[in-house]
């Protein structure tokens, strides 16, 4: 299996994509091309009392030469450059090094942020460190994608 990997100087190691063997770069379109974009999801709970609410923000941000993956909201801080691989139906999201956050309010310790899935042309997030609006883990949550 050939490694393909994109650095920029500033932040080290941006992609990592696996080719399977007898491939080139050449043949196959990018899976960055395929998923470029921004995704997000926004859960927004409601007010915990008179002067504060509780929302919780995600988002992947794939580009042609980077992919990064934030958290910001209730007891959530961080911002991750990660790697993608996968193909035109799924991508798989994986940790390579943290580039802002707290060290109160990161993520636990993971290789695979979440996987990113398509689906009668919606886009859906399942991630151990992304919950969805009932606080559960590793379920299926809509993206929305702006391209």
């Amino acid at each position: 299996m050939k490694r393909i990997f994109l650095i920029l100087p500033a932040l080290g190691i941006i992609s990592c994509k696996s080719l399977p063997e007898g491939s080139s770069k050449d043949s196959e379109t990018p899976v960055h091309t395929q998923w470029k974009g921004d995704y997000s999801i926004s859960h927004d709970f409601g007010k915990l009392d008179e002067n504060s609410e509780m929302t919780l923000d995600y988002g992947l941000t794939i580009t042609k030469d980077s992919c990064t993956f934030w958290g910001l909201g209730y007891k959530t801080f961080f911002t991750d450059v990660c790697s993608i691989t996968g193909n035109e139906k799924q991508i798989i999201v994986k940790y390579i090094k943290q580039i802002e956050g707290s060290p109160m309010s990161n993520h636990p310790p993971t290789d695979t942020l979440a996987v990113v899935f398509r689906k009668d042309r919606k886009y859906y997030l399942q991630s151990n460190i992304v919950p969805n609006k009932d606080w559960q883990y590793n379920t299926p949550i809509r993206l929305k994608k702006k391209s």
